[in-house]
């Protein structure tokens, strides 16, 4: 009889189990429609560039959660000339319409109701309280996992080492042999992971190109997945 160890899985949301690039795209799709704003494909184009960069600005630390909710809005608007929208109104909506959205990543949902039966699942994010909580709840995913970390309501961000001791010490994990962190992002879950002296799992659907910042493992879909953790409880 083999006997299967049980893992921590630290996971993270966005584009690991939630499909945060379709449903960014009919936000924006859906916002255009809501304040008259035309060409609603390309404005959606053209703010997932900018909201790309500005989170990648916010794991550097280099930009504020805040700063982010505003700019991204006035960066978009200025680039089209549009003038007469509220930006805070604009960006409320835009976080609503996020927070409905039900996508998900193909295979996740499986993988995560067969994983919780064996292993403890936490989800790790840097994105916003509510709206994570919402598409939690509204997609169904919510449940397979013990508890959500969010960097808002943590005011603690990924790759930080901070956000990763804040998170083992609340589950109460002293020996970090059978915790490993899953995510797609390099740098955020992979180089927290490194920071953390957490084992990584890169989530590389994407075929993303991995050069100075290496994860212990990668898979490329979910069967992959599912049989990497099979592995690694034995």
């Amino acid at each position: 009889m083999i006997f299967m160890k049980r893992l921590t899985l630290l996971i993270d949301a966005d584009d690991t189990v939630l499909d945060f690039k379709n449903s960014e795209r009919d936000a924006i799709i859906e916002l255009c429609e809501q304040f008259c704003i035309d060409g609603g494909e390309a404005v959606a184009d053209k703010f997932k560039q900018i909201n790309r960069r500005m989170w990648d600005m916010f794991e550097l630390g280099l930009i504020t959660r805040e700063e982010i909710f505003y700019s991204r809005f006035e960066e978009l608007f200025a680039f089209y000339g549009i003038e007469d929208k509220n930006i805070l109104e604009v960006g409320d909506a835009y976080r609503e319409n996020m927070a409905r959205s039900r996508r998900i990543i193909k295979g996740a949902r499986a993988f995560l109701r067969r994983a919780s039966l064996d292993h403890d699942l936490y989800c790790v994010t840097n994105g916003i309280t509510r709206t994570q909580k919402m598409r939690m709840k509204s997609s169904g995913l919510g449940k397979y996992f013990k508890k959500l970390y969010i960097s808002q309501e943590m005011n603690l961000a990924k790759p930080s080492k901070e956000f990763f001791q804040c998170v083992l010490a609340d589950i109460g994990v002293v020996d970090l042999q059978d915790v490993y962190i899953i995510g797609d992002s390099l740098t955020s879950d992979v180089q927290g992971g490194i920071n953390s002296g957490i084992k990584t799992i890169l989530y590389n659907a994407e075929n993303k190109q991995i050069k100075d910042i290496r994860p212990d493992y990668e898979v490329k879909n979910y069967r992959q997945l599912e049989k990497l953790i099979f592995e690694l409880s034995k």
